[in-house]
């Protein structure tokens, strides 16, 4: 890490529970992800990010589904992390998936077979999708009318420890948990649809 990176709140693109992204000054096809909250699990999900994903990278994985971090930054705001940026094809910003949902902006059977294509994605490569909510997911318009989905939080683990190596070194474990935490998703997906289509407690966060 070298000049520091100012990040102005006109390049804020969005906010988790735990980190702030930013549009990347110097390179607008990359966003920089900084802690704002420095108690609980989330202080350390640059950390476990920059691990996770070249871990993967060293394996020699496809990482079409993911948005690819790289080195660290310095900035006004503390260390960052660079990322992708994920844009459509027309280059304007890709929304999540959970607000294709709301919205009905895409048909069921092609939701139905995004998640198919991704959940076999998943399963192929041996990749962990932990905090699987449907906000991590982003739902690229990569040509008119063609769509794929890509993950941008949520992989690898909440926290560093034991689990996490567990997630690094046991093929068995790993498999389980890649199961596991996709039947969980599927139910929160499930819930979202229901509550679209009774149009009863809206969804609101994206």
């Amino acid at each position: 890490m070298s000049d520091i990176i100012v990040l102005e709140d006109d390049l804020l693109i969005g906010k988790g529970s735990g980190r702030a992204c930013y549009i990347n000054p110097n390179d607008d096809t990359k966003v920089i992800k900084v802690i704002y909250s420095k108690e609980g699990e989330n202080n350390s999900q640059n950390e476990i990010d920059y691990k996770y994903i070249n871990y993967l990278k060293k394996l020699n994985k496809n990482l079409s589904h993911i948005a690819l971090c790289y080195e660290y930054v310095n900035t006004n705001l503390g260390d960052g992390l660079i990322f992708d940026r994920v844009l459509n094809y027309d280059k304007t910003p890709v929304k999540s998936f959970r607000y294709f949902i709301a919205k009905k902006l895409i048909n069921l059977d092609t939701q139905k077979k995004l998640l198919d294509e991704l959940n076999r994605y998943l399963k192929k490569e041996g990749i962990l999708f932990i905090d699987n909510s449907s906000t991590n997911i982003l739902c690229q318009e990569v040509e008119k009318g063609k769509y794929k989905l890509v993950i941008i939080d949520g992989l690898g683990a909440k926290r560093v420890g034991f689990k996490f190596w567990l997630y690094l070194n046991s093929k068995l474990y790993i498999k389980y948990k890649i199961i596991k935490q996709w039947r969980k998703f599927i139910r929160s997906y499930n819930n979202d649809l229901k509550r679209t289509e009774l149009n009863k407690n809206p969804i609101t966060r994206f």
